[in-house]
């Protein structure tokens, strides 16, 4: 008020798909998303995505964080994956870390960790710089 200005982050929201919504085609979001419907096709969430006891999704989904209580069909791509006591995850599986409950099923491929770090364009070496690197190191 005098001169002082306050500056608030928007809280990030949460995204809810209720148990009688189906949607189908491609989803970007920027928030958390809460599954207890059905989704089918392609998911990107720059948050966490929970797919709860009565949720699916069908297709591919990235996200920061997973946790699975209901299903997850097709490729999947984040930094953490849970799946609870009632979860199942089927399909290929790219995850840093992997943490399944008593009950929970994983049917499927994990991709290695490696695939995942993307350090950026590497360099392609050509025979002329390998030898120039030689030729100055000796």
């Amino acid at each position: 008020m005098f001169g002082k200005k306050k500056t608030t982050k928007s809280a990030s929201g949460l995204t809810y798909i209720s148990t009688d919504c189906r949607l189908s085609g491609e989803l970007v979001l920027d928030s958390d998303c809460m599954v207890d419907g059905t989704i089918e096709g392609v998911v990107s969430a720059k948050g966490s995505v929970i797919i709860e006891q009565a949720g699916r999704i069908d297709g591919e989904l990235e996200a920061e964080e997973v946790r699975v209580s209901g299903q997850f069909k097709g490729k999947l791509k984040c930094k953490r994956l849970s799946i609870t006591a009632n979860g199942l995850v089927d399909g290929e599986v790219l995850s840093e870390k992997i943490e399944i409950f008593e009950g929970g099923q994983f049917v499927g491929t994990r991709l290695k960790e490696e695939m995942l770090r993307l350090d950026g364009p590497k360099e392609v070496q050509t025979k002329e710089k390998a030898s120039v690197k030689l030729a100055e190191s000796a």
